[in-house]
């Protein structure tokens, strides 16, 4: 198989599409990958042996997704998982072109203003390099430094970056400001790694799941429209 991480390198175990547990990679065999229980397993009700999980990993591309399948647990004093691999590793997009998220709320503390002025706002979407939220009206210019704070599911975000647009919101209410960051360190740059790719799977099911409804709809009229009675036809004129 290839593409898989070196030994003793750290991958996440999704369950659920949840956030990711962070494991550890111990052994590759023939058959089958051999990680760490993830940290918290006892809590992870819906991870048992036959249950279909997510593996990622992060390369220099960005991250690499792998659906496995939980056929074994060794116990210990570090228990194991037995992971047996459902298709090859796949990479998920790279890193400068993922953007995606939103909808929680944030921060913003200017950095110039003595003392310093913090209002509230929304995050639009994110990146590993800038953030988009929605603020209200204010006076901020292109090329000041803020400091910007978000909760998100992986995490908290708090980073200093600089604005590099502001312009009025679409429906006239506020300004959509984004703040590129400086250079981010590695914890953070995994919480928004692992933010984004849980934002992706939920997005990917969701659309499945219309595609589904949606074929059923049609398979549900077209089924309909076989058993509605015709009209009797009208006599021919003579």
């Amino acid at each position: 198989m290839s593409q898989l991480p070196l030994p003793k390198s750290a991958l996440y175990i999704c369950v659920d599409d949840d956030t990711g547990h962070r494991s550890r990679l111990e052994a590759i065999t023939p058959d089958a990958i051999i990680v760490t229980a993830p940290a918290g397993a006892e809590k992870l009700v819906a991870a048992e042996v036959g249950s279909h999980l997510t593996v990622f990993w992060i390369d220099e591309g960005g991250r690499v997704v792998l659906p496995v399948l939980l056929e074994h647990i060794t116990a210990g004093p570090v228990e194991r998982w037995h992971l047996r691999p459902l298709g090859e590793p796949r990479q998920a997009g790279r890193r400068q072109h993922e953007r995606g998220g939103g909808g929680e709320k944030m921060r913003i503390s200017t950095l110039a203003a003595q003392p310093a002025v913090t209002f509230d706002s929304t995050l639009l979407d994110l990146s590993e390099k800038a953030l988009r939220c929605w603020a209200p009206a204010s006076d901020l210019a292109v090329g000041e430094e803020l400091h910007v704070q978000v909760v998100l599911s992986t995490g908290i975000l708090s980073h200093i970056g600089k604005v590099t647009i502001v312009r009025d919101a679409a429906d006239g209410i506020g300004q959509h400001i984004v703040v590129t960051f400086h250079p981010l360190a590695p914890p953070t740059v995994q919480i928004i790694r692992r933010y984004l790719f849980v934002w992706g799977s939920r997005r990917a099911r969701r659309s499945e799941e219309e595609a589904a409804a949606g074929a059923a709809s049609a398979d549900a009229g077209l089924v309909a429209a076989a058993h509605r009675p015709g009209r009797a036809a009208t006599p021919a004129r003579s």
